[in-house]
């Protein structure tokens, strides 16, 4: 019991020693930490007073620095002013220089342009006083032709105040177009195209019927009505416009007579065609003739009257020329049908004789080979015997000649 108790005594006292020795360690190790600490704070104070002192030495190296700068760029400042102002004055004295220099170049030149002008404005004064001389002159003759001109506008007036005077222009203006377009076969001149009637159109173009060498007439009558197109042109110039309707009114009953005189007279079917055309010999009676479109139809539904001006009948010419064409075409079609069945029959004809041409031909070609085979193999045997025979005799010929050699050297 004893020596377990001494056992047990010497364990828990060196279980208290090393729980004293931990404890001791504990406080080593707390101390060289705090120490570490201490160390540690004191070196930091260190680095801060360090830094401190460094900042304070760049500040001081920046203030110099700063300094030395604002010395340079005030140095330099100065320099650049000097330079400058030096730059400025001798810029200005160039200028002064170049100014005084300009001022005497334009003073010659003012002078010299003073006296090119002087003699350049004499010399044109002179020549536009002898043009304007010379235009008087051209004036005063075209103004003796103006009143030749205005004599003979007013004897035209007079002329064409007459009606049958402007009858005959306009007649003479469809004939120009009528001859410049057609052929003379395909129109007729004064022609009564109703039958048993005195009354006789100025132009009848001749349109193909239904039969072959019969016509059908296309009456073509030209109206002129100038007091009516001269009081409308009056009334548009002053710009009085009731006076502009009533010349118009008038212009439109003018045509309305013209085209029932013409319906009356002159449209017969089937002797013509069951229309006419009403020609107006200038394009401005025609165009104003045109603005009155109630009227122009009127004319073409009641009275089978088409009203055309120079440049719309050439046109309607023009068409007519080329259906023409067309119908002979068509009627030459016929008998060129008929050519060429002919055609058709003298070349049957002629291959039925071709053919026995070439049965002849291939007998004559049987007779042919025939004698290509027999008779020139028998020439050609005939040949070769011929040739050979030829050979020999060359062959006795040339030996023969080196014997004569031979002899007449040994002589």
């Amino acid at each position: 019991m004893v020596t377990t108790l001494l056992v047990i005594v010497v364990l828990l006292v060196c279980a208290y020693l090393l729980w004293e020795i931990k404890q001791v360690r504990k406080e080593q190790e707390e101390a060289q930490k705090q120490q570490e600490i201490a160390l540690l704070n004191q070196m930091e104070t260190v680095l801060v007073r360090e830094q401190m002192a460094q900042s304070r030495l760049w500040q001081n190296e920046m203030a110099k620095v700063q300094t030395l700068i604002y010395q340079e760029l005030n140095e330099g400042r100065d320099r650049s002013d000097r330079s400058l102002e030096s730059v400025r004055q001798t810029l200005q004295t160039s200028v002064d220089n170049m100014q005084s220099t300009l001022q005497d170049q334009l003073a010659q030149m003012r002078e010299t342009v003073n006296e090119k002008l002087e003699s350049t404005l004499q010399s044109r004064l002179r020549t536009s006083f002898a043009s304007v001389s010379q235009q008087l002159e051209r004036v005063n003759k075209s103004l003796g032709e103006m009143q030749h001109l205005s004599q003979d506008v007013a004897s035209l007036n007079r002329t064409l105040a007459g009606t049958k005077t402007r009858g005959i222009m306009g007649e003479v203006q469809l004939a120009r177009i009528v001859e410049e377009i057609l052929a003379p076969g395909q129109y007729e001149r004064e022609v009564p195209t109703v039958p048993k009637s005195a009354n006789r159109v100025e132009f009848a173009i001749k349109m193909p019927g239904e039969k072959t060498g019969e016509w059908v007439y296309l009456p073509v009558d030209s109206k002129f009505p100038l007091e009516s197109y001269q009081r409308l042109e009056a009334a548009f110039e002053a710009g009085d416009k009731p006076a502009l309707e009533k010349a118009r009114k008038e212009l439109g009953q003018s045509l309305k007579s013209f085209a029932k005189d013409i319906h009356s007279k002159y449209i017969h079917p089937p002797q013509t065609t069951p229309f006419g055309i009403l020609f107006l010999p200038t394009e401005g009676l025609y165009a104003e003739a045109l603005r009155q479109v109630t009227i122009v139809e009127d004319l073409r539904r009641h009275e089978n009257v088409i009203i055309a001006g120079p440049s719309t009948l050439a046109a309607l010419l023009n068409a007519l020329t080329v259906g023409f064409r067309t119908l002979s075409i068509q009627q030459n079609t016929a008998e060129i049908s008929k050519i060429l069945g002919n055609v058709k029959l003298e070349f049957n004809k002629f291959a039925d004789l071709l053919q026995k041409a070439q049965k002849q031909l291939g007998l004559a070609s049987g007779h042919i080979d025939k004698l290509l085979t027999t008779r020139t193999n028998a020439i050609a045997r005939a040949l070769s015997q011929i040739e050979t025979y030829q050979d020999e005799e060359t062959q006795a010929l040339l030996s023969s000649e080196p014997l004569e050699n031979e002899e007449k050297d040994e002589d």
